[in-house]
């Protein structure tokens, strides 16, 4: 009675890897499904976007602010999807140090967006810099994986 129990949890234990195995994506799997989630995204992140930079310079800060705003919403809308889809077991920790960086890039939009509504040019304009850094960080990790719409492009932001 005990030996059909173990083997019976030991099928159940073969199948749930086996099951867990087929749903992970492989790589070129999982940069397709992201890159569907991205590109709309990235596209109505330039168009909410446009003019920033020429807003920041101008001083126009409540207006660049509104704009950092929108931003900041469809990018951490973004982030939370991309985070949900289920990832190649061989890039897991890759893919964990990426999230990292992208998670910073939504605390450093969302300051930016804080600092121009509080009038904090230079403020805002450091955390630009360090949004920027964190921005090429994030995409050197995934670099090898060949992301368009995924991938920080200052010039969406600007």
């Amino acid at each position: 009675m005990s030996r059909g129990i173990a083997i019976a949890l030991v099928l159940a234990a073969l199948l749930a890897t086996t099951a867990a195995a087929a749903t992970a994506p492989t790589r070129e799997e999982y940069v397709e499904r992201l890159e569907a989630i991205c590109k709309p995204d990235a596209i109505a992140t330039e168009r909410a976007m446009k003019g920033a930079k020429a807003d920041i310079r101008a001083e126009r800060l409540a207006v660049a602010a509104k704009k950092f705003a929108k931003g900041t919403a469809i990018y951490s809308g973004t982030i939370r999807r991309i985070a949900a889809v289920p990832r190649p077991e061989a890039d897991v920790d890759r893919l964990k140090q990426w999230f990292t960086y992208l998670d910073r890039q939504v605390a450093y939009m969302g300051q930016i967006t804080g600092k121009l509504r509080q009038g904090q040019l230079t403020p805002a304009t450091r955390l630009i810099s360090r949004s920027i850094h964190n921005g090429n960080l994030a995409n050197n990790v995934v670099l090898a994986f060949g992301f368009n719409y995924c991938s920080f492009k200052f010039d969406r932001y600007a």
